[in-house]
C-alpha cells in the first residue's frame, strides 16, 4: 500500500517550511509528497526548487489558481499513492500523525478519516486567541471519546488533516470545485449519503498556526455562513438529498435572544472586546461569554454590521 501526502498552497512561501519540516520528522517516511502551487504569485516555486530535503520523493505541481478544492483534486490526480493524506500548508504535524492515518486506513477499508486540528498555543497569546482555543477544544470534546464513525453524530471531517484511499476519492468525484469554502462539509455529506463511514482520529494531531483578531474572526464567521447558505441551496437543487442547514437566521430566535444579539452587535461592545486590559479584568467565564455574544452577533445574526 503506497502513500501520497498532498499539500495545496497559495502564496504560502512563508508557511511551507513548517509543514515540510514536520513531514521530514514523521515516524514513517515511506510516502511521496505532492505540493500543489495553486496560482501563487510569491516565491513559492523558487523556495521549493532550492530547498534541500530528506523526504523520499517530492513532486511539485504548478497550476493556475483553482481554489482549495481544485488544488486538492489536482494533487490527488497527480499522486501515485493508494492512500491519500491531505494537509493544509499552515499545519505543524505531530510526529505520529501520518502513522495514525495509515494505521486507520489499513484497518478500516473504504472510509474517510479526519484528524485533529489544534490551534497552536504559545506564551504571549492574546486573550482572544485563548478564547478561540477554548471553543475549539470544547467543540471537539464529545468526539474524543466517540467509538466508531461520526456519521450518526454529524458527517464531517476537516480537509486540513484527513486521509482517504485514492479509489474512494475518485469514486466520490473529489471535491466540488464550484465551492470556495465548506468543500469538506459538502464531500462529507455526499460520502454519508453513499454509506461511507467517516472517522475522527484523536491521535492524528496537527497544530494550526492561526491567530486572528476579533474582527478577522468575525469576517471568517460571515464567510462560513455564506458558504453554508450556498450549500443549502446546492442540496435543495438535488433529488432526494437533505442538507442539515447550519446557516443561522434571526427567525430561529425568540424575541429576547434576538434583542440580546442585536444589542451586542453595537460597535461599543466590539470595541470593548478588543481592549486586552479591559477584558483581563473580567473572570474567564464572563470574558468568554462576552466574546461569544459579540462574535455571534456580528458574524452570524447581524453580518451587515459595519466592522
Amino acid at each position: 500500500m503506497t502513500t501520497s501526502v498532498i499539500v495545496p498552497t497559495y502564496n504560502g512561501c512563508h508557511k511551507l517550511e513548517t509543514i515540510l519540516s514536520s513531514l521530514e520528522s514523521q515516524s514513517i517516511q515511506d510516502f511521496e509528497t505532492v505540493v500543489v502551487v495553486d496560482g501563487s504569485t510569491d516565491d513559492t516555486i523558487r523556495f521549493l526548487s532550492s530547498r534541500q530535503t530528506c523526504l523520499k520523493e517530492v513532486k511539485i505541481i504548478e497550476q493556475p489558481n483553482k481554489g482549495r478544492a481544485g488544488a486538492r483534486n489536482s494533487g490527488a490526480n497527480n499522486a501515485k499513492g493508494d492512500i491519500l493524506i491531505f494537509f493544509d500548508d499552515d499545519m505543524k504535524l505531530d510526529p505520529s500523525c501520518i502513522a495514525s492515518h495509515l494505521h486507520h486506513q489499513s484497518s478500516v477499508a473504504m472510509s474517510i478519516a479526519g484528524g485533529r486540528q489544534i490551534l497552536f498555543r504559545q506564551k504571549g497569546d492574546s486573550i482572544f486567541h485563548q478564547y478561540r482555543c477554548h471553543i475549539s477544544e470544547k467543540w471537539e470534546q464529545p468526539l474524543l471519546g466517540l467509538q466508531g464513525a461520526v456519521n450518526s453524530v454529524q458527517p464531517f471531517f476537516t480537509a486540513a488533516n484527513f486521509s482517504v484511499s485514492q479509489t474512494l476519492f475518485q469514486r466520490l468525484g473529489g471535491f466540488n470545485e464550484a465551492l470556495t469554502d465548506a468543500e469538506d462539509q459538502e464531500m462529507a455529506i455526499r460520502a454519508d449519503q453513499d454509506g461511507i463511514a467517516i472517522f475522527f482520529l484523536s491521535h492524528a494531531v496537527a497544530f494550526h498556526n492561526d491567530e486572528l483578531s476579533i474582527r478577522n474572526y468575525i469576517k471568517r464567521l460571515r464567510q462560513y455562513q455564506r458558504a453554508h447558505l450556498s450549500l443549502s441551496e446546492l442540496f435543495e437543487a438535488g433529488v432526494g438529498v437533505v442538507y442539515p442547514d447550519r446557516a443561522a437566521n434571526l427567525e430561529s430566535l425568540n424575541f429576547c435572544k434576538a434583542k440580546m444579539y442585536q444589542i451586542f452587535g453595537w460597535p461599543c461592545f466590539l470595541s470593548a472586546a478588543e481592549k486586552e486590559r479591559l477584558m483581563k479584568t473580567l473572570p474567564t467565564a464572563v470574558r468568554y461569554k462576552f466574546f461569544d455574544l459579540v462574535t455571534t452577533s456580528n458574524g452570524v445574526y447581524y453580518p451587515e454590521n459595519q466592522l
